[in-house]
């Protein structure tokens, strides 16, 4: 099992690359950088970090685990169901310096691709339900009772638009 620091390392040397390759379109990036991001991709699961969550777990205020994805273009997504007909995208990513998005732990950020461009408020419901969500996040992430090797590929909400667009991350293009 990769250990804490062999993960963090693999984060930095992610990040590095990204900051390295500059704000480009995805097109531009290189070849060895895309590669490290995607060689990853749903190698293995790293939904431990939510236990005992799972799909279908309900997480309060109408809001349940609808869906959840391995590590694909640098963040893993959690989908979020409301009992109204919402859905919602979490992305988690790795935790960039000041935070990114409505909650963090010690590695990761909890960024919502609803659409809202950071200007309007969150709704308080799906608010309390992300930040519930990275207490779980960090109770678990200090036992390291999972696999580490998903989140080595995790890249920071910056360095994914940079990577990737803003567009094709809200639309959810990687997803199949």
């Amino acid at each position: 099992m990769t250990s804490r620091r062999d993960m963090l390392r693999s984060m930095g040397v992610g990040a590095a690359a990204v900051a390295a390759a500059g704000a480009t379109a995805a097109a531009a990036v290189s070849p060895s950088l895309h590669a490290f991001v995607h060689r990853g991709v749903d190698t293995a699961s790293p939904w431990w970090i939510l236990a005992p969550l799972a799909v279908g777990s309900r997480l309060g205020k109408g809001w349940s685990i609808a869906g959840l994805s391995g590590v694909q273009e640098g963040a893993a997504k959690l989908t979020l169901g409301n009992r109204d007909g919402r859905e919602v995208a979490l992305h988690i990513c790795a935790r960039s310096g000041r935070g990114e998005g409505i909650a963090q732990s010690a590695l990761f950020d909890l960024v919502t691709m609803d659409g809202r461009d950071g200007s309007d408020a969150t709704p308080e419901d799906l608010g309390r339900v992300v930040m519930s969500l990275a207490k779980r996040i960090r109770h678990n992430e200090l036992r390291l009772r999972g696999d580490l090797a998903p989140f080595a590929h995790l890249l920071s909400h910056d360095d994914r638009v940079a990577m990737y667009g803003p567009q094709r991350l809200l639309l959810g293009e990687h997803d199949a």
